[in-house]
């Protein structure tokens, strides 16, 4: 139904249960599903006209509104203290790659250092404005991004890869571009410390 709307345009419900082949009330159900879940948006008007939301904007908002339900878990669980054995994970494509920036950055309480590509800084900016206000920012961005907001530490020459050490506690890395690139990020104190000393900082 997303890609109906996003293909259509500005259109009423009849208009995309005809696209759809869908019956007239499943349409409309799903409309209003998209619509709660911010996918979509409807005029006001009669007849109604629905549109797609922008896949970008999408992708964000999404991406904040669970950063905001891991937070909220993180707090609940605040006051469990069991040792637990670190985690080591991995991630392919750039847009997963940006969402677990965003989760990660986001919760950043002390700091956040390191490299990070341009492709990833524009997806994930509203997670460093966020980590900006409680947690000092030490990262360079890898090519042309723009950071009108000086939320960065400087660029540095394309191509690098992304090189990402939260509250030195966890690292995330990350290489390639688009669909091809991928990443590993841990929580394991020894991957964290050989991040470090990639980045030519002291343990």
């Amino acid at each position: 139904m997303y890609r109906t709307l996003l293909e259509l345009g500005p259109s009423t419900g009849y208009a995309v249960a005809q696209a759809a082949g869908y019956a007239r009330a499943n349409t409309y159900a799903a409309l209003q599903g998209l619509l709660h879940r911010g996918a979509a948006r409807r005029s006001d008007g009669s007849p109604a006209r629905y549109r797609g939301t922008d896949p970008q904007t999408l992708v964000v908002q999404l991406a904040a509104e669970q950063g905001e339900r891991l937070e909220r878990l993180s707090r609940a669980l605040a006051d469990l203290h069991r040792p637990v054995e670190p985690v080591t994970r991995t991630a392919e494509g750039s847009r997963a790659i940006a969402n677990v920036i965003q989760q990660i950055v986001a919760r950043a309480s002390q700091g956040v250092e390191g490299v990070v590509a341009a492709e990833l800084w524009g997806p994930t900016l509203p997670a460093w404005r966020h980590a900006a206000h409680r947690a000092r920012l030490q990262v360079r961005i890898s090519g042309d991004a723009e950071d009108p907001e000086g939320l960065a530490a400087g660029h540095i020459e394309a191509g690098a890869p992304t090189m990402l050490v939260v509250d030195d506690q966890l690292t995330l890395a990350a290489t390639g571009s688009g669909a091809a690139m991928t990443s590993v990020w841990s929580g394991h104190p020894l991957i964290v410390l050989l991040a470090r000393t990639n980045l030519g900082e002291p343990a």
